[in-house]
């Protein structure tokens, strides 16, 4: 049963077909928990930047009400024939400026729950800077879907590494088999030791470097089995794999393997300058497939 007192789920619309995967899969997952959820579309500030554009003090804001407006109305409309909708079944937010910063912006305001973005084909400087969703999952606080289009088929798979960072994703996975009977398989990359590299460490610091004895390895990778297992059952997760390889390899391979709806990935969390550097594995995940991926917070 929906409870408008709850945090909403946030959906962000640029009111493009690209939009259309987080309309539908927002509001699953809107369903799925029992909360209300947000439209939000942000109109870009091209006019106030403008070095040609008159300043507020020339006009009144009369015409950026009535776009204001329009935006709006566009917003319904799009709603109402992706979801068939009525207008009491949600509510939409038209905010000016970066869209990034709004959307992060408004879903601390509204203590969203969960934030949902559409993703397209990254082209020119944004195989560089990264698109919209990347920046939003890097900035926000909350969990982040990067939604697409695709078949659902109604199966998911759960990174983890172990560690408190991919606790939240394993919890929110198991709400997916708890609520909508999702097939969820949970993957663990297995990582070996780079010789090289810590071969040329070790002799700056002027001592040899001993690989580990096969024996060794055989019994870490055991014993990654025997955990990944355990959290199958605890979870009631369809399959466990472990997978030589780096992180973002194993989980985009099985989840073409599997033909998977969604991709579900727990994010460590960074501060400061490191929300700059690119490259964490959910921003790799989420440039390599043409899947939903869902990036899962921590709660504060």
């Amino acid at each position: 049963m929906l409870d408008v007192t709850r945090p909403p789920v946030l959906i962000a619309t640029d009111l493009t077909p690209n939009a259309e995967p987080a309309l539908v899969r927002g509001r699953a997952h809107a369903e799925a928990i029992g909360a209300p959820y947000l439209v939000v579309h942000v109109i870009p500030d091209v006019l106030r930047h403008h070095p040609l554009a008159p300043t507020p003090a020339d006009n009144d804001a009369s015409p950026m009400m009535d776009v204001t407006k329009k935006a709006a109305e566009l917003v319904t409309e799009q709603v109402r024939r992706v979801l068939g909708a009525s207008a009491d079944d949600f509510r939409v937010r038209i905010e000016i400026g970066d869209a990034e910063d709004e959307i992060v912006r408004i879903a601390e305001e509204e203590h969203a729950t969960l934030i949902v973005v559409g993703a397209h084909a990254r082209e020119g400087a944004e195989r560089v800077l990264g698109h919209i969703a990347e920046r939003v999952v890097r900035y926000a606080h909350a969990t982040v879907l990067v939604a697409r289009a695709g078949t659902a088929t109604g199966k998911v798979v759960v990174a983890t590494d172990f560690t408190d960072g991919s606790g939240p994703a394993l919890a929110y996975a198991a709400m997916l088999v708890d609520k909508v009977g999702a097939q969820v398989t949970v993957v663990h990359a297995a990582q070996q030791p780079q010789s090289t590299a810590l071969t040329a460490l070790f002799s700056t610091l002027g001592s040899p470097w001993t690989p580990p004895a096969a024996a060794a390895v055989e019994q870490l990778e055991a014993l990654g089995r025997e955990m990944i297992e355990n959290l199958a059952k605890e979870h009631r997760f369809v399959n466990a794999v472990q997978v030589e390889g780096s992180a973002a390899e194993v989980i985009l391979g099985q989840a073409d393997a599997i033909d998977a709806e969604m991709i579900v990935v727990g994010s460590h969390g960074r501060t400061g300058l490191r929300r700059l550097v690119l490259g964490s594995t959910a921003e790799e995940v989420i440039r390599l497939t043409k899947r939903s991926v869902l990036v899962v917070r921590a709660k504060a």
